[in-house]
């Protein structure tokens, strides 16, 4: 059952992907979530310029919950454990 931290992070995490995406005039973004192995697995991937961020403040959001984020030049993916 995902509880309102894991669930109020990954809005974070899709609304802070897309948002920086935008910025770097993406002109698409693709969102899937699933579930895995108890764990909320989100993939964002987009068009936009290569990404120059690492993005700490979702690595940190994420990791806060002992999961992982791992961020590509226009991907992101983020594994937040659900139990």
């Amino acid at each position: 059952m995902l509880t309102w931290k894991v669930e109020t992070t990954a809005y974070v995490t899709v609304a802070q992907a897309i948002e920086d995406a935008a910025r770097r005039r993406a002109t698409f973004v693709g969102v899937s979530a699933d579930l895995e192995d108890g764990r909320l697995v989100i993939a964002v991937e987009e068009d936009g310029a290569p990404r120059s961020s690492r993005m700490v403040h979702l690595a940190d959001r994420v990791g806060a919950l002992a999961g992982t984020l791992d961020v590509g030049i226009t991907t992101l993916r983020a594994e937040i454990p659900c139990e």
